[in-house]
């Protein structure tokens, strides 16, 4: 499938949106609702993991902690990810298209551990 271009003068926060909903990946599910829901939250952990993230270089004493949360989040949101795109374990996918969530979910899991236990 063809990616769209943006062209000069078209609405950026319209393109911004569109990629945000990821209508053609919730179009390809059977459980739409679900899916929307998932991908909602998936991308509240990834705000939400930038967020503390961020935070743990600010506030150096509690820094291992947010940095254990802020990676349980994003393999959080590896996981939603994963739901979505192989249709809630319906459909299999090729190793190649999902290579970065089937890797990095489990280490973001690993580094969230290491982390909190003060590795």
């Amino acid at each position: 499938m063809k990616k769209p271009r943006i062209k000069r003068g078209e609405n950026l926060a319209e393109y911004f949106e569109e990629g945000l909903k990821e209508n053609v990946l919730i179009g390809m599910i059977r459980h739409k609702e679900l899916g929307t829901i998932v991908l909602w939250v998936r991308n509240v952990a990834v705000v939400m993991a930038v967020i503390i993230f961020i935070m743990s270089l600010i506030l150096h004493e509690h820094g291992h902690l947010l940095k254990g949360i802020a990676y349980f989040l994003g393999a959080g949101a590896y996981v939603s990810e994963i739901l979505v795109s192989s249709d809630f374990f319906t459909r299999k996918l090729h190793h190649r298209e999902m290579f970065m969530a089937y890797c990095f979910g489990p280490l973001y899991v690993l580094l969230g551990l290491s982390y909190l236990l003060g590795l």
